[in-house]
């Protein structure tokens, strides 16, 4: 589903505050309340978010959403993310990008250097990185599509078997006491793989990932070489 980019704008707004109202999205976005209340019929005919009487409430099961819809969540901050993390990208370098809608964005960047090879479980990551000519294996395994990825023990096997220069990893959360987190089981341990396995490890965050903890530990942050939070 294309969203246009009052819609985005829309979404994050709520996801943000969690309950907004129409008269709030109409003053912040410049348009009538009559567009705004168009606008989230839509979004909540698609599972975005849902309508109260005179508002929106976010949806709560948001990290369930398929990675082509959360790419329009946090959008601009995820854009800024991939400029702070293209810095440690060099000619030459063997990539580990696990399946996510953060490291999405850093995709067009890679297409400016030479002999490149990106190693993911991403099947998105792939098709993307063949149109631009860039160097990519795939890592095999059961595919999942609403990250359209693959992931299961054959994916892992591949994955420990392979060492990379850099890992860009992102996470759904970095609790208070240091602590990288994600909420899907078929995803964490490929993250942890990848983690071990880099030579350098960059995590990726925008700011609503701060002070949340979810179910599988990735890592402690100050195992990385740098955290990239905006």
């Amino acid at each position: 589903m294309a969203l246009n980019d009052r819609q985005k704008e829309i979404l994050e707004l709520t996801e943000k505050k969690q309950r907004i109202t129409v008269a709030q999205l109409a003053k912040k976005l410049y348009v009538s309340e009559m567009t705004v209340r168009r606008d989230l019929a839509k979004l909540e005919q698609e599972g975005l978010l849902r309508r109260y009487h005179g508002g929106a409430i976010a949806n709560q099961e948001y990290l369930q959403y398929p990675i082509g819809l959360r790419m329009h969540i946090n959008e601009k901050e995820k854009r800024d993310l991939a400029k702070r993390a293209e810095t440690y990208i060099e000619n030459g370098q063997t990539i580990f990008l696990a399946a996510s809608s953060t490291c999405a964005f850093l995709l067009p960047c890679l297409q400016h250097y030479e002999g490149l090879c990106v190693i993911t479980n991403s099947v998105y990551f792939m098709q993307v990185l063949a149109r631009m000519q860039v160097r990519c294996i795939l890592a095999g395994g059961e595919y999942d599509a609403t990250d359209r990825e693959l992931v299961g023990r054959f994916t892992e096997r591949f994955l420990r078997s392979v060492n990379t220069d850099i890992a860009f990893l992102a996470c759904d959360g970095i609790s208070d006491n240091g602590m990288v987190t994600v909420e899907k089981e078929s995803g964490a341990e490929l993250i942890r793989i990848g983690f071990e396995n880099a030579k350098k490890r960059i995590i990726l965050a925008d700011r609503s990932k701060l002070g949340n903890k979810y179910t599988y530990n990735i890592c402690k942050a100050d195992e990385a070489d740098d955290i990239i939070v905006i």
